[in-house]
């Protein structure tokens, strides 16, 4: 029995390969795997069967199983190179054990001819490592490619029928507030199935490092990442295009010791930005509600956004305490209530 909803994805990393451009804030070897031999069809074959086996433990009936190669520009590789990998997961396929495939790429590699090629090997989701929707912040970056390249992508996915992400980073050099305003709403008309957000940070042998060392580039703070990450969550589910992460994956790499050298990079900073957009809610309504100093009032929250409404040690309701002068907080988990948004219980 296969669960509708989220997929359970099976994660294929394959590094650094297929990129033909090393943008100035990359070392995917960080970013995404420690750097390797390509994996062969035997050791994806044993990856995948190992997350099937984890995740048969993990639930009684399996959600759709899909399966994602991870870090690299897929189509940019030789076709030869797709080829090898997309069948190694064919036997996958044709059991039902796996029922689509996922890969991330860069705008400037979706022709055509190659999307038919992936259609052909069951390859449903297509992630665009997107970045900015801004020429010059673009070329600064070296990304290679332009937003006119990146809205012909999309154009060519949605008429493939594929599932679209986009990628996006936050603070990228050249970028602010008005840029990466802009560059939302352009996504926004492109209208993908989810994106993803990334806030910049400065990795151990990247150029983005040494224009750092140089006083060239000067990362966000982590309160002006929260601030603009929050805006853009905002305006995303106002368009009803799902966030489905904020904030980078911590991989052993990027735990080392120096990997990181500046930029925002704290645990758990979705929860940041959601529990900062709740707080902001709830004062708005208090703000607007009337009630005196002393008195007591309850909010009525989804029971998934309970724990980011509290925020970290609870320092959302003692903000709100200490704010109105409030006497007691109650909160009631409310199936009802739209995730992401507060209402006073009448």
């Amino acid at each position: 029995m296969i669960v509708e909803g989220k997929p359970f994805i099976i994660p294929i990393f394959i590094a650094h390969l297929g990129c033909p451009h090393r943008c100035i804030y990359c070392d995917q070897g960080r970013i995404a795997h420690p750097a390797s031999a390509i994996p062969t069809p035997e050791e994806i074959a044993e990856e995948v069967e190992r997350y099937l086996k984890l995740g048969a433990r993990k639930r009684k009936h399996l959600r759709t199983v899909q399966a994602a190669f991870y870090g690299g520009s897929f189509t940019a590789l030789p076709l030869e190179t797709q080829r090898g990998f997309l069948r190694s997961l064919a036997p996958f396929l044709e059991e039902g054990k796996v029922h689509s495939l996922r890969i991330s790429t860069r705008p400037d590699y979706c022709s055509p001819e190659c999307l038919a090629i992936l259609k052909q090997h069951k390859v449903a989701t297509i992630e665009l490592g997107v970045q900015s929707m801004d020429d010059e912040i673009l070329r600064t970056s070296q990304r290679g490619y332009t937003k006119e390249e990146v809205k012909e992508a999309v154009r060519e996915l949605h008429q493939g029928n594929f599932e679209v992400g986009i990628q996006l980073m936050i603070g990228l050099p050249g970028d602010d507030a008005q840029t990466f305003a802009s560059t939302v709403a352009e996504v926004i008309e492109l209208r993908p199935h989810f994106v993803r957000l990334y806030p910049t940070v400065v990795i151990q042998g990247t150029q983005l490092e040494q224009w750092f060392r140089v006083g060239r580039y000067h990362p966000l703070t982590l309160a002006e990442a929260i601030i603009l990450a929050k805006g853009a969550l905002q305006r995303f589910r106002q368009a009803r295009i799902p966030v489905i992460r904020i904030g980078l994956q911590p991989t052993p790499s990027l735990e080392a010791p120096g990997a990181i050298v500046a930029g925002p990079y704290p645990p758990a900073f979705r929860q940041l930005v959601e529990s900062t957009l709740l707080y902001e809610q709830a004062a708005s309504i208090v703000d607007g509600s009337g009630i005196e100093r002393g008195g007591s009032l309850t909010f009525l929250i989804s029971p998934q956004d309970i724990s980011n409404f509290y925020g970290q040690g609870g320092q959302n309701i003692r903000r709100l305490r200490e704010s109105f002068g409030l006497r007691d907080i109650a909160v009631k988990p409310d199936p009802q209530q739209e995730r992401g948004t507060v209402s006073l219980c009448s």
